[in-house]
């Protein structure tokens, strides 16, 4: 997609900045919630929902509309969860449209599709904000589990209980009290290690679930996860009850 058919609207990026996802006098605001559910920092938080509300504007200007980021995404799915705020103020009085929010129907070739999109989006928050997008909420990933690692790296202490058990060969009794250690060290860490193997591939295998479509999301209107127009109110009876399942 090229950047220059991006239209830019200050009046809608006016809007979107102005509008507070934190509702006055809450005691447990938006942000607080935020927060607390995804155990971001109070800071993290907010410039999280900063970078959501560029999120939404790109949607709403691009062509082609955007895709979020994971920690972008979880705003967004927040953001509807709060549906009179969302639909009844957010979508009509801010944005002045709907934005639908779909889950992808997964599979490789919508991975691709979803890449391509984040690719463009990503191209696109360059070229509108002059600034690179925030690597720590446009460029995060889900945290691999290290068990894997962690016992990779303790494979050095194999050489030195075998180191222990040549030292204490002198005498029979001392060998075979090494020997017995050495050999339940070993099977103790070879059991961790294929435990630690399962649970790491656990995990992996549903980060990439994740990223062939399973929780992907974007707002199109090209039969994509998530779709920008006027259907709502024609098909919703108003309401905006049949695009915002997450």
């Amino acid at each position: 997609m090229k950047t220059e058919l991006v239209l830019r609207n200050e009046n809608l990026w006016k809007r979107i900045q102005g509008f507070s996802l934190d509702a006055e006098n809450a005691t447990f605001p938006f942000s607080k919630k935020l927060a607390k559910e995804e155990n971001w920092s109070s800071d993290f938080a907010q410039k999280a929902i900063a970078e959501y509300k560029k999120f939404v504007y790109l949607c709403c200007i691009s062509p082609n509309g955007a895709s979020p980021s994971e920690i972008v995404d979880k705003v967004w799915h927040m953001h509807l969860i709060y549906t009179q705020n969302y639909w009844e103020d957010f979508c009509p009085n801010i944005l002045k449209r709907s934005l639908h929010h779909h889950p992808s129907t997964g599979g490789g070739s919508e991975s691709v599709k979803h890449q391509n999109w984040f690719s463009e989006t990503l191209e696109n928050y360059r070229a509108v904000f002059s600034q690179e997008p925030p690597s720590e909420i446009w460029n995060h990933q889900t945290p691999k589990l290290k068990a894997k690692t962690f016992w990779l790296r303790h494979l050095k202490l194999i050489p030195v209980a075998a180191v222990l058990l040549l030292l204490g060969s002198c005498s029979n009794k001392v060998s075979s009290v090494l020997l017995t250690v050495f050999v339940l060290f070993f099977a103790s860490f070879l059991i961790i290690y294929i435990i630690g193997g399962v649970f790491e591939s656990q995990v992996n295998k549903n980060k990439e679930n994740n990223q062939n479509g399973d929780g992907g999301s974007s707002c199109s209107g090209g039969g994509s996860s998530c779709s920008s127009g006027s259907s709502c109110g024609s098909s919703c009876g108003g309401g905006g009850c049949g695009g915002c399942g997450s």
